[in-house]
């Protein structure tokens, strides 16, 4: 009887994967603690020298840091129990993401993409991180590892060059988008489709990657944040001095003066539960 089920001759038995992670499109998630952070080739982070949770936190917030970001530092000081770290590998298309996972006292769970400038090998802060105190090596004073052949990345091409909104860039310094997280299994999907949402996880600041148009009648305006469902955050970027443009489902768009990095720590501050 068992004869039939067996493979013609020269024909490979196909084996098939006893389970979903075994499948070689699916992607590959290893989260740590921060304190094993380094075990994680090449994560972005580097926690040498750091002994507590709040110099841990620090040095992902990056020293000195942006004054109009200290409220979301603070915020997030203040509600964070725990830090990990997530590689997340994409074989379609072909991608490597790390992103910071903070885990609050209430039991909710945020993140925050790998700093941008990293992702491109350049340091756009240099002077600024290193303050005079001489490079620690194989980490920048700032505390992010530099990568050898810094200067040949494998990753996004130039992404920070072509920033499409320099004024992000205190933000995206430290993170390359963050949002909400319910379940450790959504962050492949968002890491890979910054637009989606799934079961209530998903990125309230846009990684680079995605910064664009909300729509095809809006040109002059990068979407690069989420309100809600019907409603997103962008700057008109034929503005001088950036201020904030919401733009609802319909297209009716409201103009605010308050700037974009400051509506950013307000987000963080909403959604860590301040």
């Amino acid at each position: 009887g068992g004869s039939s089920q067996r493979a013609a001759p020269g024909v490979k038995e196909v084996v098939e994967p006893t389970c979903l992670e075994e499948e070689p499109w699916c992607p590959k998630t290893d989260i740590k603690p921060w304190q094993q952070a380094s075990q994680l080739q090449g994560c972005p982070w580097d926690f040498g020298q750091c002994e507590s949770l709040e110099e841990a936190l620090k040095r992902v917030w990056r020293q000195p840091m942006c004054k109009d970001l200290e409220k979301a530092f603070d915020a997030l000081q203040a509600r964070v129990a725990q830090l990990q770290v997530a590689r997340v590998q994409v074989a379609v298309p072909a991608a490597t993401h790390f992103a910071v996972v903070y885990g609050l006292h209430s039991g909710a769970e945020l993140f925050g993409g790998a700093p941008v400038e990293h992702a491109v090998g350049l340091d756009l802060f240099g002077e600024e991180g290193s303050g005079g105190r001489g490079q620690l090596s194989p980490t920048r004073a700032d505390g992010l590892r530099r990568r050898r052949g810094a200067s040949s990345p494998k990753r996004v091409p130039c992404e920070a060059f072509d920033m499409k909104l320099p004024c992000l860039l205190p933000f995206y310094r430290v993170h390359d988008g963050f949002g909400v997280l319910l379940a450790a299994q959504h962050l492949p999907v968002l890491l890979s489709n910054p637009g989606d949402t799934i079961n209530g996880s998903c990125f309230y600041v846009y990684p680079a990657r995605f910064l664009e148009p909300p729509s095809h009648s809006l040109p002059h305006l990068v979407r690069f944040a989420r309100v809600d469902k019907a409603c997103c955050a962008c700057v008109d970027s034929r503005w001088e001095e950036p201020g904030v443009v919401y733009v609802e489902k319909r297209g009716e768009t409201t103009e605010d003066d308050e700037h974009p990095v400051l509506f950013i720590a307000d987000t963080v501050c909403n959604i860590a539960g301040q």
